[in-house]
């Protein structure tokens, strides 16, 4: 980064105001200094923060409807709590064939009963 001078005083990177305090500083507040750093974000690393953020919601959606490992709920109660179920981080096979879609150490599978998931916490034995 490169400093820009105005008659030998530095100026904010962001807001371009006259910096006061010590020589090598950069950015007038916090503020400005995470809003340069953000408007330099790429779209691609826009879009890997936004999977990410919805991964985070997932997992907590699973997490509220599974407070004690395991739970069957309606999909719509996931729906309402932010769950978007084409975001998971894994997926798992059963001995009894069913598959769990994992975000990270919470997962579903479709139940017997329309329109609702089975949610469990993930297991040591789900390696």
């Amino acid at each position: 980064m490169r400093l820009i001078k105005l008659n030998n005083m530095n100026t904010c990177l962001y807001c371009k105001e006259l910096l006061t305090g010590r020589v090598d500083k950069k950015f007038c507040n916090p503020l400005c200094k995470s809003a340069y750093h953000n408007q330099s974000l790429t779209s691609a690393e826009t879009y890997i923060r936004n999977i990410n953020k919805q991964l985070r919601t997932n997992r907590s959606a699973l997490k509220t409807a599974c407070p004690q490992g395991k739970a069957t709920v309606r999909k719509e109660f996931l729906l309402k709590l932010g769950m978007d179920f084409k975001h998971l981080t894994h997926s798992w096979k059963s001995k009894g064939g069913n598959l769990y879609y994992f975000c990270y150490d919470y997962g579903y599978t479709p139940a017997i009963e329309s329109g609702k998931v089975v949610i469990v916490q993930k297991q040591d034995y789900m390696s």
